[in-house]
């Protein structure tokens, strides 16, 4: 880093102070999943991502070509500042993660992206369909509607809208909850394909990202050896 920015070693301690690095590390809603927050927070700003921790963040889940659906949002929370990445949702709230927290701000909510489609491809958390936005042109998918349920028990408020798409595709988690959230609705609606068999030795779609794209870097690299 100090190579980069050309200056000495208290020179970059400052630059990352400035850059907020420690509170991005700091964060004490650390490791918990929060969902339906009272109102005892305060969302200050909402901007384009742009802070260095959480671009690499996205860099880590191999995602970080899809920020056009996320924002960075900084909020306070019972008298300290926090800042992470936002998903929105249908209510208006935002589904906030980091290195170290995932919560939701405001009302659990489904989040909903239309394109006028008769096809409709259904995620359990956003990071998975950022995946799979990653992966749309190798996987040769053509344009759709996407539901996001930012959390398999909001499996039940979706029933209502199934009937209205002739095709459904389905990009669960590969464990027991995703297994009921892929039963419930193959009684809702009529033969819904259960994509995972395409990351099937994976926990989700995310993960099958992650381990495809460092096998490529690890190809790469072989090569360049030789």
């Amino acid at each position: 880093m100090k190579k980069y920015l050309n200056t000495s070693i208290n020179g970059v301690l400052n630059w990352a102070d400035s850059q907020n690095f420690s509170s991005f590390q700091n964060q004490n809603v650390s490791n918990q999943k929060l969902e339906n927050l009272p109102k005892n927070y305060e969302i200050i700003e909402i901007k384009n991502v742009q802070h260095p921790a959480l671009l690499e963040y996205l860099r880590e889940r191999k995602v970080q070509n899809q920020t056009e659906f996320l924002n960075e949002i900084h909020y306070r929370m019972n008298d300290k500042n926090y800042f992470g990445i936002g998903f929105k949702n249908d209510s208006g709230g935002y589904e906030i993660r980091n290195k170290y927290s995932k919560i939701c701000l405001g009302k659990k909510q489904i989040s909903t992206i239309k394109n006028d489609s008769d096809s409709l491809r259904i995620f359990e958390g956003f990071f998975d369909f950022l995946s799979f936005k990653t992966l749309k042109n190798e996987l040769e998918k053509q344009p759709s509607d996407y539901l996001i349920l930012n959390s398999v028990s909001m499996i039940n408020n979706i029933k209502n809208l199934l009937g209205k798409y002739d095709k459904v595709e389905l990009y669960f988690d590969n464990d027991e909850a995703g297994n009921r959230a892929v039963e419930i609705i193959r009684n809702e609606t009529n033969n819904p394909e259960d994509c995972r068999v395409l990351y099937s030795d994976f926990k989700d779609l995310n993960e099958y990202l992650s381990k495809k794209t460092e096998e490529v870097q690890k190809q790469y690299k072989s090569v360049f050896k030789r």
